[in-house]
């Protein structure tokens, strides 16, 4: 490691930088905890902290990882529940979901698999899903599927709003894209 002078590694624990996760841990005596220097935890003080070189350090000193930070599974910090979402949204595009069926899926607050989506995804849930579906509409299209057939395959209840879905996705209709794709092959 880098030799980080000490002000360094509080300006970054301040600042929650992630550039920083890795390089060094934050130990926090008073709680017996070590974060990440990203950890979004209140800012403990100054004189109940130490900085570690490594995990393994911080543990020695009897220090737990955080379950916000999710410390002790860096690089790997987003939670299982996560994980099992993801899976199961590409592996099921043709579902429609709910914010309901994340909760019973997830077993967490529908605000905290926003605040997951939107952290580490820079979107919603549902429109993440939703992008799947369309991207499993256009690859059945790509397949010869009819555009009707695919957008039902894909969760679509109505041709309307699957044109609509489909057309904001992609810049140009269902019909229009498989055209283009026709004229394309014949022309190859």
């Amino acid at each position: 490691m880098t030799k980080l002078s000490y002000d360094t590694m509080v300006e970054a624990m301040r600042s929650n930088d992630a550039r920083y996760n890795g390089v060094f841990y934050v130990g926090v005596h008073s709680t017996g905890i070590y974060c990440l220097p990203s950890c979004r935890a209140k800012l403990p003080r100054l004189d109940h902290v130490v900085f570690y070189k490594t995990r393994e350090e911080a543990i020695a000193a009897g220090l737990r990882g955080c379950r916000r930070c999710r410390s002790e599974s860096f690089p790997d910090v987003l939670p299982s529940w996560l994980h099992r979402l993801l899976a199961e949204m590409k592996t099921h595009p043709d579902l429609r979901m709910t914010e309901n069926d994340l909760i019973k899926m997830t077993g967490v607050d529908v605000s905290t698999v926003r605040r997951y989506f939107r952290e580490h995804l820079k979107t919603t849930p549902l429109a993440f899903h939703r992008r799947l579906r369309l991207e499993h509409a256009r690859r059945l299209i790509e397949a010869g599927e009819s555009y009707l057939q695919a957008g039902y395959e894909s969760g679509y209840e109505s041709a309307s709003g699957f044109r609509t879905a489909f057309k904001r996705a992609f810049g140009t209709t269902p019909g229009e894209y498989n055209a283009k794709r026709t004229n394309n092959l014949l022309r190859h």
